[in-house]
């Protein structure tokens, strides 16, 4: 049999591991299945938010011309803060 792979979809629960796919790939594995898991969730957050993905974020709202709220437009005025530390704030965040 071919190997397994396992995947936690985006945003199903951001605060904690969930721990659907780690108890399959261990029941899995005790019928001797290889399988390997993987969290799109954790993944997409960390590419959202990054510099990279906040200046995407920043870039695509500026090219639709979708900033229109006084709370977004405070937000986009301040880019620039939000992208020069969102790195170490995630750092620092995942310990």
């Amino acid at each position: 049999m071919k190997d397994l792979l396992l995947i936690t979809p985006p945003f199903t629960q951001l605060n904690t591991p969930y721990p659907a796919t780690a108890y399959l790939k261990g029941f899995l594995n005790t019928k001797g299945i290889s399988a390997f898991q993987m969290d799109l969730g954790i993944e997409v957050i960390l590419a959202l938010f990054s510099e990279k993905g906040l200046q995407d974020v920043f870039d695509f709202a500026a090219l639709q011309q979708s900033i229109e709220s006084e709370n977004a437009k405070r937000i986009f005025a301040l880019q620039g803060k939000y992208i020069h530390t969102i790195d170490s704030v995630i750092s620092f965040l995942q310990g």
